[in-house]
């Protein structure tokens, strides 16, 4: 070949290198120094770390004993790297590892597998696709392990939301409130989540905790370098509440006043459980008769009817103007009061005040008994409106009561300077007043408990996640009214109220019960004076009476005006009733014999055997002992007692004397008694029959008896031990 050909070609082949150089060197420029396609913020980017936010878990809500109320699911977005498949496995291995990755994402969730198949499946396979934004951690879990163990990586968890868990469905729904979702800077890219209504709202401070952060460099493939100078602080999930409500006692509480709102075709329904000592609400529930059927989540975003909505109190202010003329000496209890209508006359007005009822002449004790207008109007003239004024801002009417509790309002009372000439006497029962429940059950809670007004409360603690108490609540007496005396005579009348006066219909046998009706007629809407069939129906009472438990407030708006159920000893007495009744049943309740222990006088039986017939009575009517004589007539000397020699028993029972011969002293011959059948018995009764027949009584429960361990007409010794159960 011709050398300048060659050397020709050469020129050529460095000429074009040194171009290709030059464009090359001009790219590296261009990119190095011009940065046309912004990489240096790229490369910034992969080399900075960036900061993801970690959301805390919101703490829990439970009831007095632990009980979960209100929990919390975080959930999660899922995506899947189908990219990390076809970089790290051949062909014919892509399609087993997406079918593995099907079936692990199906079994650990309810996504359909046809679904599943077309997402993962579907081409290109060098994508990411989205599967679902409703994973939970638990399933979250499960799936990254199954994915470990099958070496597939791929998969991108993103949180999305917190959702609150009610494990006990609606109950406590009014008080519980509700959260909704928030943003929480400028930028509105922080999820974050806030209470709205009831507890969510009241302490979203303490449920809500700290957002987290964690620093991540991710490479170009989106996975994330586990970097040692990584910096991390951790999410603080937020605090829990224990509560002092009771779920036993809530339950009891709305499953009564739904049943009453249905019997007595009412409006509303509204109830509260409150302990008088501590000013503890045990359980609070309000309901209108369109939201029988409503969803859990509906009524939590309504407002808690317990604590917002206001009524006129009627007849159960009653007791509070009584109280008054006790403790000033205006009224003895049986001091006799004129109850006839009472015409009065300020300037041209004039205004008749009627009963339901003529009652004549009452005493002071049987106007609160048969709830007399005529005569409270009397003796709250006595009192003064000063008195009476300054008593019902002591006792929390007129202001927020309530420690944190969210809605509650102040109720509604003119200030004296505003009262109007018959302002006094429709105070005195009732009107011209409106209540919460609350406020209601609060001021029967201070005539309960000896005249201290607590401040009511529904949180007991505050935990961390460690269990640990961040604060506790006790307690806290806002003031004292009154004195002993007066407030224990007040009992008496309030007592009589349900023995023999409106609110018979609460009396329990077994149990001291004290309370207040008030049928309360409603104001005209737009219109001046009140309405003659729209009613509200009221009874506020606590038990036992000596030491009262639990104070109960039951309203009802509106009930059914034809069949009479506005009436509260119709309507608000008998729920009040079956209230009490469920909770003296509950098993762990010791209501009953607290009060049979405390109204029950025992003595010591004093030891009679060897004494003569004449030694022996004449020692029992000395100490006052109710005696029974049984065996021969003619025999001279006790040979045996029941109960026997220094065994307490109640002063109303009878011991039974054994007369003998002296050399039957020993020997009874009660050896073919029978065993007496107790069944259906009151405790009571039974005791009284086994000491007959010379059985002593093992007692488990309350009630009636229900069952004995010694089947009736049973042989049986003398002393013999039997067990009897009783039930309600």
């Amino acid at each position: 070949m011709d050398f300048k050909i060659l050397k020709k070609r050469r020129s050529i082949f460095i000429a074009i290198n040194i171009f290709l150089l030059l464009i090359w060197i001009g790219y590296l420029f261009s990119i190095q120094v011009l940065d046309p396609h912004n990489l240096r913020n790229l490369v910034e980017i992969r080399q900075n770390p960036k900061k993801e936010i970690l959301i805390p878990k919101r703490g829990n809500i439970y009831d007095c004993n632990k009980n979960l109320l209100v929990g919390t699911k975080k959930y999660f977005q899922l995506d899947f790297d189908k990219t990390s498949l076809t970089r790290n496995y051949k062909d014919s291995l892509q399609t087993k590892k997406l079918n593995k990755v099907i079936d692990i994402f199906h079994d650990n969730s309810s996504l359909d597998i046809d679904l599943l198949r077309n997402k993962l499946l579907k081409k290109p396979l060098n994508s990411s696709v989205y599967i679902s934004e409703n994973f939970s951690e638990y399933q979250i879990t499960s799936i990254k392990e199954e994915l470990r163990k099958e070496k597939i990586k791929g998969l991108i968890v993103t949180f999305n939301r917190l959702e609150r868990t009610y494990p006990c469905s609606k109950l406590g729904a009014n008080f519980l409130g509700m959260i909704e979702e928030s943003k929480q800077d400028l930028s509105e890219s922080i999820y974050g989540v806030k209470g709205k209504r009831g507890l969510e709202k009241s302490f979203d401070e303490d449920l809500s905790g700290e957002n987290g952060w964690m620093e991540t460099i991710e490479d170009a493939n989106n996975n994330k370098i586990p970097f040692l100078f990584l910096r991390q602080k951790d999410a603080i999930n937020g605090n829990s509440l224990i509560l002092t409500i009771d779920n036993q006692l809530q339950e009891i509480l709305e499953e009564k006043l739904k049943k009453g709102l249905i019997k007595y075709q009412a409006k509303n329904a509204i109830g509260i459980i409150m302990e008088p000592n501590s000013g503890k609400i045990k359980a609070m529930f309000g309901i209108a008769d369109s939201n029988l059927t409503a969803s859990g989540k509906v009524l939590r975003g309504l407002p808690n009817m317990t604590v917002a909505s206001m009524f006129e109190p009627g007849s159960t202010l009653k007791p509070i103007t009584a109280l008054l003329a006790l403790e000033n000496d205006i009224f003895k209890p049986e001091d006799k009061i004129d109850c006839n209508d009472y015409h009065l006359t300020f300037g041209n007005k004039e205004r008749i005040i009627k009963d339901d009822h003529k009652y004549g002449i009452l005493s002071f004790r049987d106007v609160i008994v048969n709830s007399s207008n005529v005569g409270i109007s009397k003796i709250a003239e006595k009192v003064g409106q000063k008195k009476l004024f300054n008593r019902l801002i002591a006792l929390g009417f007129r202001h927020r009561i309530g420690y944190n509790i969210s809605g509650e309002i102040a109720g509604r009372l003119r200030k004296l300077s505003d009262w109007q000439s018959y302002s006094l006497h429709s105070i005195s029962f009732g009107q011209e007043i409106s209540v919460t429940a609350l406020q209601l059950a609060n001021a029967y809670c201070t005539l309960a408990n000896g005249g201290k007004v607590m401040q009511p409360y529904m949180v007991d603690e505050i935990i961390n996640e460690e269990q640990k108490v961040v604060q506790q609540f006790k307690p806290k007496v806002l003031r004292e009214i009154s004195d002993k005396n007066s407030l224990n005579t007040l009992k008496q009348f309030m007592k009589s109220v349900v023995d023999r006066g409106t609110a018979v219909e609460a009396k329990i046998e077994f149990l001291d019960v004290a309370g207040k009706t008030g049928t309360a007629e409603k104001t005209n809407k737009g219109k001046s004076g009140y309405s003659e069939d729209k009613y509200t129906s009221v009874f506020a009472g606590f038990f036992p009476v000596e030491k009262p438990k639990y104070v109960i407030v039951v309203a009802y708006d509106e009930a059914d005006y034809k069949s009479y159920s506005y009436y509260a000893s119709l309507s608000a007495v008998p729920t009040f009733k079956n209230i009490v009744l469920d909770i003296v049943n509950l098993p762990q309740n010791n209501v009953i014999s607290a009060d049979l222990e405390e109204r029950t006088e025992f003595v010591q039986a004093p030891n009679i055997i060897g004494l003569s017939k004449s030694e022996a009575i004449e020692k029992l009517n000395e100490k006052n002992i109710k005696y029974q004589l049984k065996n021969n007539d003619d025999a001279n000397i006790v040979s045996n007692q029941f109960p026997k020699p220094n065994i307490s028993y109640d002063k109303n029972e009878t011991l039974l004397l054994i007369l003998g011969n002296p050399k039957e002293k020993n020997n009874d011959n009660l050896g073919n008694n029978k065993m007496p059948n107790l069944i259906g018995l009151s405790v009571r009764k039974a005791i009284t029959k086994a000491y007959k027949s010379y059985v002593e009584l093992k007692i488990e429960g309350v009630g009636k008896i229900c069952s004995q361990s010694i089947e009736p007409g049973a042989k049986i010794q003398s002393g013999a031990k039997c067990l009897v159960k009783a039930n309600l």
